[in-house]
């Protein structure tokens, strides 16, 4: 499995191996989508014109709409991304996302880097990652928070990778599309300052509408321009571009986004006990999944009982052993089991 949400074939009841809010959709996205039904006879708009306004009104920092472009969800952004770069040297850390690697694949002639972050240090990102960020490395890939430990880039550590990205010329690609579901800093405040600067976000995961598909980068408005050219046409449908609009609006007040970490915190602190209580060994998360660590097949255990948890056996860094699982409304149903098998 490459991915959580590998639900067809399977009998899942409950499934925690995708990281989706699991505060509710608002209505206003709901109503946004349901109500593009009736735009499908139509074209949406190729220069994504309310879209890019509506988005980079609701990121604030002073962004304009040309430091904004769209997308078919994150994966299609990363992989246009990297095709306007064309890095032959690329630097990431390990563990993280599979679609790093497997757009870095698609590219002729990049040689992929590897920084195995510490396990020792609950995976979190350190100096060692920026010394390895050299005159020969093009390009810079991470994400803050990290996927599957959930550790956000420190604001000092995030600092000192900008400023040596930009004595070394290398270009830096930041996936935050997991940082509204935390209390992590983001990189919006380099753009314009730190040349070759790609900020990738995603509606899939903040709003829980990932059948939607719908992204966008920030970045300085040349690369934007420049970007342009490496997706294709129209890859905004009515349905993300009404979902995008309706979403970027809800981000204009504060309620959602507080409400939001009011419930993963919480989730996350019984999810937490309840797992280290079952002497699973638990790293520390600052979003809405954790990394946890055991002997036991808990993969094979839960699928039993109906609940799916991501296996991450297949992350670079990792190995048998390491699961990662979401935080949900039915944490409870998790921690029932969790408690039934300790009091056997």
């Amino acid at each position: 499995m490459l991915h959580g949400g590998g639900i067809y074939g399977l009998k899942t009841e409950y499934d925690f191996s995708v990281n989706l809010n699991p505060y509710p959709t608002p209505l206003k996205v709901r109503e946004a989508i349901a109500g593009a039904v009736a735009d499908v006879s139509r074209y949406p708009d190729i220069e994504q014109t309310a879209f890019r306004e509506a988005v980079a009104l609701s990121e604030k920092n002073g962004l304009k709409a040309s430091n904004i472009i769209g997308g078919n969800g994150a994966s299609e952004l990363l992989v246009a991304v990297l095709r306007y770069l064309a890095p032959k040297r690329a630097l990431l850390p390990v563990p993280s996302f599979y679609g790093y690697i497997h757009s870095l694949n698609m590219l002729e002639g990049c040689e992929t880097e590897e920084y195995q972050l510490s396990e020792e240090r609950d995976f979190e990102m350190d100096g060692g990652f920026i010394d390895r960020i050299t005159e020969r490395t093009d390009t810079v890939i991470f994400a803050s928070p990290n996927n599957p430990t959930g550790r956000c880039t420190d604001e000092g550590i995030l600092d000192r990778i900008m400023r040596r990205c930009a004595d070394t010329g290398a270009s830096v690609i930041i996936d935050e599309s997991f940082l509204k579901l935390s209390e992590g800093s983001s990189a919006k405040k380099y753009i314009g300052k730190i040349p070759g600067l790609f900020i990738i976000s995603s509606y899939t995961k903040l709003f829980s509408i990932p059948g939607v598909r719908v992204g966008y980068v920030i970045a300085d408005e040349r690369d934007t321009e420049g970007l342009g050219r490496f997706l294709p046409e129209w890859n905004l449908s009515v349905f993300a571009d009404a979902a995008g609009k309706a979403c970027a609006g809800v981000l204009m007040e504060d309620h959602f986004i507080r409400a939001s970490l009011e419930m993963i915190k919480g989730g996350r602190e019984q999810l937490t006990g309840a797992l280290r209580s079952s002497g699973i060994k638990v790293y520390p998360s600052d979003t809405n999944f954790i990394l946890v660590r055991t002997e036991r097949e808990l993969y094979g255990e839960l699928q039993k009982h109906g609940i799916l948890i991501r296996d991450c056996r297949n992350f670079k860094g990792l190995g048998e052993g390491y699961y990662r699982i979401a935080v949900k409304k039915h944490e409870d149903d998790l921690i029932s089991f969790l408690r039934f098998e300790r009091d056997l």
